[in-house]
């Protein structure tokens, strides 16, 4: 309690039995004026913030969307009162508070009823608004749009026969906010012409337009007019629309069942489950798998899949040379159990996540701002791909991490309770703009509600919820009710009405006792090195004067006074002309810390090198605390209404917690209960919804995850729209197989390992991409041009990390340190962003991951923008990548190291240049060049060297040169940029 709040609770009590009715404040004439001056600005107009209205004592008493906010004789109990009495209104950035006398007056007139002189009279303007409208509005309206919005048939549910029904709006909500006839949907229909519709009455003048649109600006009506709809009614039909058994057929609401593998007659393709269901569609339209891939081409297939790293000319060869049956899937095994492996799948699952490090809207390239915390997340999903973690598990701690331990009350984090908070980053990707306190507004917390209900459902459900915010889906049986039940999940995290900013939500590595103990001893440390620091200016203090004294004589007697007290002061501290004579003669007395050492006795010099290391000793003990960015349950849950329109300005019936109905069982009412399992003062509510999406009977959950492992390997999912399974996605392209996979991944405790080792050891994942001239193929071109039957392995582009992580490692000069920051990136004059010197040939993955500005090298390689979240990467073919390539610095300087690499292991190239050109083959493209490739080389390479002799080059210098070149065009060549 602050002490503002503590004094006015005991005058409350002291002074409360002696307040006489005559003194009891009244609200027109003491608390109006009041509001007028600090709350007007969001709280008094006609769709106020949180639907708090209080320039009325009518307005007031009513409350917000929330409830009350005043109970008559109880200022203690008042919302209202305690947020201004805490200073939590007016908000921090109105830089603007209550002064303790008003607090006392609006404490007085709450403790003493309340009192107001208007009671139910309707004001003045009120009074003229509601004539205006009976003598000027409605004979528009009656002529030109009653025929089709009046009596108890009205279409759309809109009745503007009178002001009452007008006010209550539309089936979709309202339609006129006062006050804004720019937010006003009738205005909108009628100045675009769609209303009334074409043949049905005449359009209405712009002057008449403009004549209801200056009736709407004005205002003044809505409080007076009982439109008879409370705000808590019962949803509508519109809003809550029957799911039907039709509505269930849809192939990906209903449960998946695993059909057995079917026969086919060609068994020797038939490596694993999968070939029989390919091969059977494949039969089905008289096609057939193509010739399994040759053995360099499948090795390098497998790397780039697994590690998006090349294979070295060693592992190259030791595989080549295994010719045990089981060569493929020992190589599987290895590639899985590396740490490269969660490198490289880590970074798809952040895709979907819409993971960035950096916080806010990030729209200028030079300004960076970091999420503090946030690589955490990274590396707790690349750690739970290496560990294999279940994908249940996975999604459950993403969820709800932070609802599976009693964090709170922990004297000391576990590893697994670290782990579950971390997780919960998942939920903190989404853009927040709330950190400045002028944009923490209703509207802004309610953007990143939606944000994070689009995210959660197209990265772990396939589904695009977002379509339900202003109306019940128009293609998929979600009503709007369900997305709103379903916001309310995640609410009591994100809480509208009690909204903890950016900079406020976060968590550290130690527990909440911890840290105020690592504070406290920091504070204490701050005090003891400040006193040694004012010790350490007393020994140098009259050193420093008397060497100032001695270089105030090099400047003139007439300003050497005026100099001396200018130095003294503070920057902001000396008057215009004091800050000239610093300008002009400061520099001529400064007296740097070496030259003021140097002229001290050895006695003071040891007592200062002894105080320093005491301030170095007590550096060095300090705590420290390192940022979590975890997402958290507040202390109140909070009254989730369904926004009419989407708008945060027109909220409708309150909804209760829930999941979607169409992804229940039929009868089910569908609504969440906190879970049992949670841990600590936490509502359970989202793991509530982790519970629910991966249970048995959900049947999106695994379907999406399997499809998405899928795409990743074939370029392409099974349903193509990995993000939409809805009516309006791709159908999937084997639908038995994709349920059975879906069934096979949780009878197997959803592990993923098991799963790339399932796809990766099949004929289809193992056959050539390249097209031949056979009929069957022609014919294939033909019936399935885009290859979803997998006729064929699809070619695929490396995709921006992975060939920046290629040329780095056939460059030698990849870093495969693991984990910690990323690494920053410098916003270049030219408009690049170049990650910076230190930490530059890391991982892609561990580069700065920014919402608008990525590393422009990834950039021109397709690396997504993230909005919310990036479900598949589209592979462009630009310009712009041919001249990276060809001019950038980095493939530039690479291939420099690539040519030295290669040198380094020929020594005798200069003798044999033949020798420099296969080596630098097999580093680039695991592989020794043809007979063809090598007679063009040495070519190119000669070449290359007449041209640098004419330039004065050394023998030497002509050869690494020329061969720089060929390195050059070898990592710019397709098959360096394609994966066969």
């Amino acid at each position: 309690m602050t002490p503002t709040l503590l004094r006015l609770c005991l005058a409350a009590h002291i002074c409360l039995p002696a307040v006489a009715a005559v003194d009891a404040p009244v609200f027109e004439e003491d608390v109006l004026p009041i509001f007028s001056s600090y709350c007007l600005t969001c709280h008094g107009k006609s769709s106020p913030e949180m639907g708090l209205d209080l320039r009325t004592a009518r307005t007031v008493l009513r409350g917000g969307f929330n409830g009350p906010v005043i109970r008559k004789g109880d200022p203690d109990g008042s919302v209202l009162f305690r947020k201004l009495a805490k200073s939590e209104m007016p908000p921090p950035a109105f830089k603007s508070q209550v002064p303790e006398a008003s607090l006392e007056t609006v404490r007085r007139w709450i403790a003493t009823g309340a009192r107001s002189n208007a009671g139910d009279q309707i004001p003045a303007a009120a009074s003229r608004q509601i004539a205006r409208f009976e003598k000027e509005i409605l004979p528009l309206l009656s002529e030109r749009c009653t025929a089709c919005h009046s009596g108890d048939g009205a279409q759309a549910g809109l009745d503007l026969s009178s002001l009452a029904a007008m006010a209550r709006g539309s089936a979709q909500g309202p339609v006129v906010i006062e006050g804004s006839s720019d937010k006003s949907v009738l205005i909108r229909q009628l100045a675009s012409g769609a209303m009334p519709p074409v043949g049905s009455s005449q359009a209405l003048s712009p002057e008449q337009v403009d004549l209801i649109r200056g009736w709407i600006d004005e205002g003044q009506f809505a409080d007076w007019v009982d439109t008879g709809a409370p705000r808590d009614r019962a949803l509508t039909a519109a809003e809550a629309p029957t799911v039907n058994e039709e509505d269930r057929r849809h192939w990906a609401f209903r449960r998946p069942e695993a059909t057995s593998p079917p026969a086919v007659s060609d068994q020797q393709r038939a490596h694993t489950p999968i070939d029989a269901f390919i091969l059977r569609e494949l039969g089905d339209h008289g096609l057939a798998m193509a010739s399994p891939a040759p053995k360099p081409a499948l090795l390098r297939r497998a790397y780039f899949d697994l590690w998006g790293l090349p294979p070295t000319p060693g592992e190259a060869s030791a595989f080549l040379a295994d010719s045990r049956p089981d060569a493929f899937e020992r190589l599987v095994d290895r590639l899985l159990a590396s740490p490269k492996y969660g490198q490289r799948w880590g970074r798809f699952w952040l895709d979907a996540a819409g993971y960035v490090d950096t916080a806010g809207k990030d729209y200028r390239p030079e300004n960076i701002t970091l999420a503090p915390g946030m690589w955490r997340y990274r590396d707790y999903v690349i750690d739970a791909f290496n560990a294999d973690k279940p994908w249940d598990r996975f999604l459950t701690e993403q969820l709800a991490g932070d609802e599976l331990h009693d964090w709170r009350n922990a004297t000391e984090y576990t590893p697994a309770m670290l782990e579950g908070l971390v997780a919960t980053g998942y939920l903190r990707t989404v853009l927040d703009a709330t950190d400045e306190d002028i944009s923490n507004r209703p509207a802004d917390r309610y953007d990143t509600l939606f944000a994070l209900v689009d995210k959660v459902s197209r990265s772990a459900m396939g589904l695009t919820l977002s379509c339900a915010r202003c109306h019940s889906h128009k293609f998929d049986p979600i009503p709007q009710r369900d997305y709103y039940r379903f916001l309310a999940l995640l609410a009591p995290a994100y809480n509208p009405s009690a909204w903890i900013q950016p900079k406020h939500r976060l968590l550290h590595t130690v527990p909440p006792a911890e840290r105020r103990r690592v504070d406290q001893r920091n504070r204490d440390i701050d005090r003891e090195v400040e006193a040694i620091r004012a010790r350490i200016g007393k020994i140098r203090s009259p050193y420093r004067d008397r060497l100032l004294a001695k270089k105030l004589l090099t400047v003139p007697d007439v300003v050497r006074a005026d100099l001396e007290k200018a130095v003294a002061l503070g920057p902001g501290e000396r008057s215009d002309v004091q800050a000239y004579l610093v300008e002009k003669f400061g520099p001529s007395v400064e007296i740097a810390e070496p030259e003021l050492d140097a002229g001290m006795s050895v006695s003071d010099r040891e007592r200062l090198a002894r105080l320093r290391g005491e301030i170095e000793a007590l550096d060095g003990s300090r705590g420290a605390l390192h940022e979590i960015r975890a997402l958290w349950d507040g202390e109140t849950l909070p009254v989730i209404r369904l926004l009419q329109r989407g708008s945060v300005e027109s909220p409708g019936p309150a909804v209760q917690s829930g999941f979607l109905e169409i992804l229940c069982a039929a009868g089910d009412e569908c609504l969440a209960t906190p879970s049992a399992r949670r841990a600590g003062q936490t509502s359970g509510y989202r793991l509530a919804l982790a519970e629910w999406l991966t249970g048995e009977a959900n049947p999106v959950t695994a379907r999406v995850a399997v499809n998405r492992i899928w795409q990743h390997h074939f370029g392409a999912g099974i349903v193509a729209t990995a993000d939409n399974f809805g009516r309006q996605g791709s159908p999937p392209s084997h639908p038995d197989l994709l349920d059975w996979l879906a069934v096979d991944f949780t009878r197997h405790g959803w592990s993923v390992k098991r799963l790339h080792r399932l796809i990766m050891l099949s004929a289809a994942y193992q056959q050539s991409s390249r097209r031949t001239d056979n009929r069957r193929h022609a014919v294939a071109a033909v019936q399935d041009p885009q290859n979803r039957l997998l006729w064929r392995r699809p070619l695929r582009r490396l995709e921006a990390e992975a060939l920046r992580d290629a040329v780095l490692a056939v460059a030698g000069r990849l870093d495969t340190s693991v984990g910690g920051p990323p690494v920053m990136l410098d916003a270049r004059a030219d408009g690049l962003q170049i990650p910076v010197a230190q930490g530059s040939a890391r991982r892609g993955v561990y580069l700065l991951s920014r919402r608008n500005w990525s590393a422009s090298f990834m950039a021109a390689f397709d690396f997504p923008n993230m909005d919310t979240t990036c479900p598949v990467r589209l592979p462009s073919a630009t310009p712009i990548q041919s001249l990276t390539f060809l001019n950038g610095d980095f493939a530039r300087e690479n291939a420099a190291a690539l040519a030295r690499r290669s040198l380094a292991a020929t020594p005798g190239a200069v003798a044999r240049p033949d020798d420099w050109v296969r080596e630098t083959y097999k580093l680039a493209l695991a592989r020794e060049p043809t007979e063809e490739e090598l007679r063009i080389s040495m070519e190119h390479v000669g070449a290359g060297q007449r041209l640098y002799s004419q330039a004065n080059d050394s023998g030497d210098g002509m050869l690494m040169r020329a061969v720089e070149s060929l390195a050059h065009m070898l990592i710019s060549s397709n098959e360096f940029l394609y994966v066969d």
